[in-house]
């Protein structure tokens, strides 16, 4: 009988051993905010947009936008973490209005910050098109863009891509994220 105890007693110490021998690092969690804003005139002169993003765990996601002003994902996923977005442009042959000026700027940006675990924070923000109408302190016109500018503007930066990585520790690197 004692040697049956002594074997359950060394059976449970192992056990014990065993379960306690697991990861006690909990995952680092980041949250990441991608917003893209088009300019007032912007889907005049474009058909659509295709916006592609890396999602939760660096998985490509992709929304087609066809109106609006304003653009905005937000995801939280595991750090190290890859955060980036991708726009195709589809322009059109030719303006369907015909004004004095145009605002065509497309300004993308992305924010994230470690939710849990770490201590980084990291904001940044682009104009990837510039074309607006601009406005002295009175809010009349001082320059602008004419209608044959707009559309070979388009298509000039018809693609754009921009994306940066965040170390576990919150700290960002600049890539260029791939689409495939």
């Amino acid at each position: 009988m004692k040697k049956t105890m002594l074997y359950l007693a060394a059976l449970a110490c192992c056990l014990f051993s065993l379960t306690s021998c697991g990861d006690d690092e909990p995952d680092v969690m980041a949250n990441g905010s991608y917003t893209i804003t088009f300019g007032t005139d912007f889907f005049k002169a474009a058909h659509f947009v295709i916006i592609y993003y890396k999602a939760v765990n660096g998985d490509t996601k992709r929304d087609v936008v066809y109106s609006g002003t304003t653009w905005t994902k937000t995801i939280t996923t595991k750090v190290p973490a890859e955060f980036g977005f991708k726009i195709e442009i589809e322009p059109r042959e030719e303006l369907t209005v015909d004004q004095q000026f145009y605002d065509i700027s497309l300004k993308g940006s992305i924010s994230s910050a470690i939710s849990s675990g770490g201590t980084g924070k990291y904001e940044n923000s682009e104009t990837f098109i510039t074309l607006e109408q601009n406005k002295d302190s009175e809010g009349n016109l001082v320059n602008g863009t004419e209608k044959s500018k707009v559309l070979s503007t388009l298509k000039a930066n018809k693609e754009n891509t921009y994306g940066y990585r965040l170390d576990k520790d919150g700290k960002p690197t600049h890539y260029t994220p791939s689409f495939d």
